[in-house]
């Protein structure tokens, strides 16, 4: 059996927009909830997750990825609002939202998808909402509270960033929680 990699694609953020993020959750904080609150230094716009990759492919999911943004340029992104997974009932993810005015994210991350799909464990059959996670529900307690407090965010607008590059990410679990190690960076626009 062949050694995997826990594989992920993704955007790293600007350390404004991580400032921007922990205040977003010193904010939701007293709102109580039972809720991992994500490191902001952990914090990364996910494009594509693909699971365990052979460790051996993994020079060609690179070079899939940069075929997937060849003649893709920087992509002008906002962080704003916030919100929570699932809408309705109890909460199990709390987010803060990105704006893409241009829409060319979700063509990034669409081409992304298809160009690494022959990679993936399971390929995602739900639209992508690009969204960055600060926090994991993990009870239902002061889920109203925490509800309210989410919704007085909708309307916030954190710093504007522009994404330069993808970053292939390999994922490490344990119980002190994740470790992501960049296995390779591919710059949008050459």
């Amino acid at each position: 059996m062949s050694d995997t990699v826990r594989t992920f694609i993704a955007i790293e953020l600007p350390p404004d927009v991580r400032a921007y993020l922990s205040d977003c959750q010193a904010r939701l904080k007293p709102a109580g909830g039972d809720v991992k609150w994500v490191r902001p230094e952990l914090i990364h716009l996910t494009l594509v997750f693909l699971g365990d990759v052979p460790a051996e492919s993994l020079g060609d999911l690179e070079a899939a990825v940069r075929e997937a943004v060849a003649g893709r340029g920087p992509i002008a992104l906002r962080a704003s609002g916030a919100g929570r997974f699932p809408e309705r009932g109890l909460p199990r993810v709390v987010w803060v939202g990105i704006e893409d005015g241009s829409g060319a994210l979700a063509a990034l991350q669409k081409s992304l998808a298809d160009a690494t799909a022959v990679f993936a464990e399971k390929v995602e059959d739900r639209s992508y909402e690009p969204h960055l996670t600060v926090g994991r529900v993990k009870s239902g307690k002061d889920a109203m509270a925490l509800s309210q407090a989410i919704g007085a965010l909708a309307a916030a607008q954190g710093p504007a960033f522009e994404a330069r590059e993808v970053t292939i990410f390999r994922s490490d679990l344990s119980p002190q929680g994740p470790a992501y190690t960049a296995l390779g960076r591919v710059r949008l626009g050459g």
